[in-house]
């Protein structure tokens, strides 16, 4: 082991889809991090042990399906396993409804986190208020529970929004503050969309449990929970304190299952897929009505004023959908529900900083074949397009023509061949696990360590106030939800650590 580091065991709390695509391999190729426990659910036990076998030192638990808080004999079966195997660190990648719980018993414990978005959901948050002003509840419990904790020991609470660490973004966030620093302006206003491009058929609506509307919430809490954080990263980048606002005003509007089943009808299916389609039809149009009339959002739009001094000083135009161009054309889904399966992503931003900067960003697959294996594919349709346009007034532009164009290459040096074929968003989450392990190792100071829980209240505001709002919309009332803001104790960014000094 290398002078000055130390090794780190973790816990690994989920592995589903998402945690052996990233999470195992990460792990994998980082030094001084021992995976030394993986805690999953009963009927996944198969899955797991497969896809753990390279990894035959870890211990496998499998327990039952819970609410709320962690078993009592779980919980202190867990905490022994924490003190007699030196344990310093958790990653929480369960169902998000059981977030809250596994954060609170690694914070009673002293461990260090890194849990993936949303930070919690509540089951019903599309359709009780309760559920979904207690998002923010959640968020404050847990951020208390931190701030105590830090008072004995040090320790970091990483939320996994990987877009922070991006090079993309950061590159246009400086070129946000190279404005503000040149005019003092702050962004005005933002407009964003990202669009999940998937196809569910009815009877999965109803039965699919992963990235679930069977449970009363949707989009806005599963992708859409990253969008909201890289608004908010975009709005604060300028840096302009003396002009940022002091309260936020949201207004939104979801599609639900039973809007979807309008769009499409059984007998719209059945001239898509011919007799094929009854093999898993399960259910009439009025039958699926009445199932999911309170499932969660499909598709999200909201309006998010800020203002100052009660004066609006700039709009965010949010628009988050699942329901979207893909690439599906069979019946049967795949065995992978988080890629493939037709599942093909389009993202874009237009940033505005007043008269003097428009910033684009344009990221569009054309294809869900994402790990095959065709060099960068930075190209429009290609698994890692990512276009920015820069377009600046003359006063800042320094005379160079308008607009500038950058791709993502121009801005980052890839490392092999290899790496060019990974989908980039993948990349970066491995960026987020190597500093986290980095802080563990000793590495890293705390100080360095991005997307700590105390810089996420705004994006809780915002979902927490996306989830109030449409639910308001529905029952006839006054939707507009009001929030208070204090953006001035924000805690700025620094200067992101290179891959290699985290490995």
């Amino acid at each position: 082991m290398s002078e000055g580091y130390t090794k780190a065991r973790i816990i690994l709390v989920g592995c589903g889809p998402h945690a052996r695509r990233v999470y195992l391999p990460a792990l994998r190729q980082l030094r001084h991090i021992e995976l030394s426990l993986v805690i999953d659910l009963e009927s996944q036990e198969t899955a797991v042990r497969n896809a753990t076998k390279e990894i035959p030192d870890t211990e496998l638990w499998f327990i039952r399906p819970f609410a709320d808080n962690i078993p009592d004999d779980v919980a202190q079966k867990l905490s022994s396993f924490v003190i007699e195997n030196g344990v310093t660190g958790v990653i929480i990648a369960t169902e998000p409804l059981v977030h809250k719980a596994y954060a609170k018993w690694a914070l009673c414990n002293h461990l260090s986190i890194l849990i993936d978005k949303p930070i919690t959901t509540r089951a019903d948050a599309a359709t009780n208020v309760a559920s979904a002003e207690g998002i923010l509840d959640d968020y404050t419990f847990l951020l208390e529970k931190y701030n105590a904790l830090q008072l004995r020991k040090e320790t970091v609470f990483m939320v996994n929004s990987q877009r922070r660490f991006h090079k993309g973004f950061q590159f246009v966030q400086d070129k946000i503050r190279e404005v503000a620093k040149a005019t003092n302006c702050p962004v005005t206003f933002i407009q964003a969309y990202h669009c999940d491009g998937q196809w569910r058929l009815p009877n999965e609506i109803v039965t699919q449990e992963y990235h679930p509307y069977c449970f009363g919430y949707g989009k806005v809490s599963h992708s859409g929970y990253h969008i909201l954080d890289t608004v908010y990263q975009l709005y604060k980048a300028s840096e302009t304190r003396d002009k940022l606002a002091d309260s936020m005003e949201v207004v939104s509007s979801f599609v639900q299952p039973n809007g979807f089943f309008n769009q499409l009808t059984e007998d719209d299916y059945l001239k898509i897929f011919g007799k094929e389609y009854e093999k898993v039809n399960q259910w009439s149009d009025e039958q699926l009505r009445q199932l999911c009339n309170d499932f969660g959002e499909i598709d999200a739009s909201a309006i998010i004023t800020l203002k100052k001094n009660e004066a609006a000083i700039a709009n965010f135009n949010i628009n988050l959908l699942h329901n979207g161009f893909a690439g599906r054309t069979w019946v049967q889904p795949g065995h992978d529900l988080y890629k493939g399966n037709g599942r093909i992503k389009h993202e874009s931003y237009h940033i505005q900083q007043g008269p003097f900067q428009n910033i684009q960003i344009h990221a569009y697959q054309a294809s869900d074949k994402h790990d095959e294996h065709n060099g960068p594919e930075d190209y429009l349709g290609g698994k890692n397009h990512f276009d920015i346009y820069v377009f600046r007034n003359p006063f800042v532009a320094d005379a160079v023509s308008q607009p500038q164009v950058y791709k993502l290459s121009d801005i980052t040096v890839n490392i092999n061949q290899a790496a060019d074929s990974m989908i980039t968003m993948e990349r970066v989450k491995y960026q987020v696990v190597a500093e986290f392990a980095a802080y563990l190792t000793g590495r890293l100071p705390k100080a360095a360590v991005q997307s700590q829980i105390d810089d996420h209240f705004v994006p809780v505001q915002m979902m927490s106030g996306m989830y109030s709002s449409h639910i308001r919309r529905q029952n006839n009332q006054s939707n507009v939800i009001k929030c208070a803001l204090s953006l001035e104790e924000v805690v700025w960014s620094g200067i992101a650590p290179t891959n290699s000094e985290l490995r």
